[in-house]
């Protein structure tokens, strides 16, 4: 492998492990042996396991910006079913490991965020900078809703992006604790009402 290809290899064995057993329940060890790595080139990479987190975070966001998002997007121009589609997306990964695992693993930014909160500042940052790339999206979903509908008075967009990352961010808790991916899907409903009614 390339160092490129190497450091991807390293980031989303982190992601996949953090995501699922949490920062505190995996050792470097453990992370090493999962990419079949020495845990020295582990280091070499990333020098520790809190800047390994802080750049897993980042590279997790740039997938889900990727396959969440941008495929959303891809799929219709209309401002409703874009936000439609960023749930299907959701769901259907979380369709997928519940069927495999039986298991609703939650938000790989909200269980590391909420985790790291108090004791990393810099994991922290990330997960708020991830959640901030995201905004883009919805802020163009509300603005092209608010186009297409012709508002006479149009809502804070700011107001209504951050409602509805809330509402993702909401949905994907209900999930885990519920063990339900269902519960992502209904979801999709209480969006389109901050989109359409905030």
């Amino acid at each position: 492998m390339s160092k490129e290809e190497t450091s991807n290899h390293i980031l989303d064995t982190a992601i996949d492990l953090f995501w699922r057993a949490s920062y505190h329940g995996v050792n470097m060890n453990e992370l090493s042996r999962a990419a079949d790595l020495n845990k020295a080139t582990v280091y070499q990479y990333f020098g520790s396991k809190e800047k390994l987190a802080v750049a897993a975070v980042e590279r997790a966001a740039e997938r889900t910006r990727n396959f969440v998002f941008d495929t959303a997007f891809e799929r219709s121009e209309n401002p409703v079913d874009r936000l439609k589609n960023i749930y299907k997306n959701v769901y259907q990964t979380h369709k997928a490991i519940y069927e495999k695992e039986a298991n609703c693993i939650g938000c790989p930014f909200v269980n590391i965020g909420v985790e790291l909160a108090t004791s990393s500042d810099d994991v922290r940052t990330a997960v708020n900078k991830a959640f901030e790339s995201f905004h883009p999206y919805y802020k163009r979903i509300t603005d092209d809703y608010q186009t297409v509908s012709v508002v006479e008075e149009p809502t804070n967009a700011t107001e209504i992006v951050s409602a509805l990352l809330a509402n993702m961010n909401a949905c994907l808790v209900a999930s885990k604790l519920e063990r339900r991916p269902e519960a992502i899907l209904e979801g999709s409903h209480r969006a389109i009402n901050i989109l359409k009614h905030w």
